[in-house]
């Protein structure tokens, strides 16, 4: 029999020496980040507390969770802006990606392909969702303070030639958000 998410959450926080992340609040939690300038290679998360919402939902601390926040990645996501705004978006319509997933300067995930038509998952407007990498039973996790990123590369479905995009990434699972459980 397997870990649950949060067994393994735990398990892997307690061999980092994060004791007290066991008094955290559990949770879903998705991230995500967007590049809405045309190119080639992207690269999310890494300067995202520069960026706005909706172009980002990370927030002033970046590309890393605070003190006793974390996140099991189970769902790798991705999805194409509209426009300059990020407002509006559409699944990869015939594009694939194939991308890196980095967490403090290890590429724990290397050159994996995220299809057009893959799993159907967040970002969906009724017609077309984002395509989305399964990682459930298995889960990364990006623990606190520690940097994460993922380098994307565009290509077409069917051709496999590179191509350039708008582009934005999600990651989505299990999380552990700051609780304060005594009196401050």
């Amino acid at each position: 029999m397997g870990m649950s998410a949060q067994q393994k959450m735990l398990h892997v926080a307690d061999r980092l020496g994060l004791t007290t992340l066991k008094d955290m609040q559990g949770t879903t939690r998705m991230v995500y980040d967007s590049n809405t300038t045309v190119s080639a290679t992207h690269t999310f998360f890494k300067g995202a507390s520069q960026r706005a919402f909706p172009l980002t939902n990370v927030g002033a601390n970046g590309n890393q969770f605070q003190v006793d926040e974390a996140l099991l990645v189970e769902k790798i996501g991705f999805f194409l802006p509209l426009a300059a705004d990020g407002i509006s978006y559409q699944g990869l319509a015939g594009a694939s990606v194939k991308f890196d997933l980095v967490i403090g300067n290890k590429t724990v995930i290397k050159d994996v392909t995220c299809e057009f038509g893959g799993e159907q998952a967040f970002y969906n407007d009724g017609t077309v969702g984002s395509a989305v990498i399964d990682l459930e039973g298995v889960g990364i996790l990006i623990p606190p303070q520690v940097e994460y990123y993922v380098i994307a590369k565009t290509c077409n479905t069917a051709t496999r030639v590179a191509t350039t995009e708008r582009l934005g990434c999600y990651l989505f699972g299990t999380g552990a958000l700051l609780n304060f459980n005594t009196t401050i």
